[in-house]
C-alpha cells in the first residue's frame, strides 16, 4: 500500500542504517555517523514542510520503501528514493514514483526533475522512462584536497560574497544557465528570485554547513562575472553546489580559478576532500578530471 506521510515511519531506523552505510562508502565513517545523528530531526522537519510530500510503501504497518518530493518555483523535484534491502526487486520504487509524479502533475507544476542519489540497489532508468522522463547521465566526483592540481592557487581573484552580494551571484547563475543544456534539471537557475533564494538558503546551511569564504564572487572591471557556492556536505567533505561564469567570460579559466580558490578555503577550514556533481557530457568534466577529480558514483537524473 502506498500512503502519504507527515512524520518518519516507525521503522525509520532501518532507512537510517542503510543510507548511512551508503554514505560511509562514499565519504567515510564520519559522514555515516553524522547522518545517523542528524537524520531523524532533519527528516521530520522536511516531512512537515508545506512544499514537501513524502510517500511510503507499507505492509503490516512497516515501511518498505520511501520517496520524497518537493515543489520549488513551480517545478516538481524528486529528491530521495530508497527501498529497504529485503524488498528490492518488488517494483516498489515504480509504485512510489507513479504516485509522486501523478500528484505533482495534478498540482500544475511546469516540469518535474528527479535526481535521487540512490544508496541502495535500485535501477531507476526504466521507472522514469515509463513515466515520460528523459535520462541525463550524471556522476558524483571527488578528489583529496591535498592533490597537487588543487593546491596551486591562493585567493588572488575572487572575494568572499556576503549577503549584499547574493543577488549578484543569483544574476550570474541565471545568466550562465540561460542557454545551458542542464537548465531543465535545476529549478533554482531559471529566475532571479529562485537563484537568489538558492544562494541564501545555501548560506543558511540548507545543503551543509557554509563558512565564510565558501560562497565567492569574481569581478572584472568592477562587474560580477563568475561565482561559486560551496558547503561542507559531510564531515571533512566540501561540496561544490554551483560554479558559474557569464557566457561572454567563459573559456578564460575563471571557473578553474574559482574551484582552486574554493579548494583553498576548504583546506583552510580543515576539510580533506572536495566533491561535486556533473553531467557526463558536460565539457567541464574534463576540467575536473585534470584537477584530480575521479568518479565515485553514477547519479543519473531524469
Amino acid at each position: 500500500m502506498i500512503e502519504a506521510i507527515r512524520r518518519p515511519p516507525p521503522n525509520f531506523d532501518a532507512f537510517i542504517h542503510e543510507v548511512s552505510a551508503g554514505l560511509e562508502s562514499l565519504y567515510g565513517e564520519a559522514a555515516a555517523d553524522d547522518y545517523r545523528k542528524k537524520a531523524p530531526a532533519a527528516m521530520q522537519s522536511s516531512f512537515t514542510h508545506p512544499a514537501v510530500r513524502a510517500w511510503v510503501a507499507t505492509e503490516d504497518d512497516r515501511a518498505q520503501a520511501m520517496l520524497v518530493s518537493a515543489q520549488r518555483d513551480g517545478v516538481g523535484l524528486i529528491t530521495f528514493v530508497h527501498v529497504l534491502g529485503p524488498y528490492v526487486g518488488q517494483g516498489l520504487e515504480s509504485e512510489l514514483a507513479e504516485t509522486a509524479v501523478s500528484e505533482l502533475r495534478s498540482c500544475g507544476v511546469t516540469g518535474i526533475s528527479a535526481e535521487p542519489v540512490a544508496l541502495c540497489a535500485l535501477e531507476l532508468d526504466d521507472v522514469f522512462a515509463s513515466l515520460g522522463f528523459a535520462k541525463v547521465e550524471r556522476q558524483l566526483m571527488a578528489s583529496p584536497l591535498n592533490a597537487r592540481p588543487l593546491s596551486a592557487a591562493l585567493l588572488t581573484e575572487s572575494v568572499t560574497a556576503d549577503a549584499r552580494d547574493y543577488m549578484r551571484v543569483g544574476e550570474i547563475i541565471v545568466d550562465a544557465y540561460r542557454e545551458h543544456p542542464g537548465r531543465d534539471l535545476h529549478a533554482e537557475v531559471r529566475t532571479l528570485a529562485g537563484a537568489e533564494s538558492f544562494v541564501r538558503t545555501a548560506a543558511d546551511g540548507a545543503y551543509g554547513q557554509t563558512r565564510p569564504g565558501f560562497i565567492r564572487i569574481l569581478r572584472r572591471m568592477g562587474r560580477p562575472v563568475a561565482a561559486i557556492v560551496g558547503c561542507e556536505a559531510a564531515p571533512k567533505v566540501g561540496f561544490v553546489l554551483q560554479v558559474v561564469v557569464r557566457p561572454e567570460e567563459q573559456g578564460r579559466g575563471l571557473g578553474t580559478q574559482l574551484i582552486l580558490e574554493l579548494a583553498h578555503c576548504f583546506r583552510e577550514a580543515g576539510l580533506e576532500r572536495i566533491a561535486l556533481g556533473v553531467t557526463n557530457d558536460n565539457p567541464a568534466r574534463r576540467l575536473y578530471e585534470r584537477l584530480g577529480f575521479r568518479k565515485i558514483l553514477p547519479v543519473n537524473a531524469y
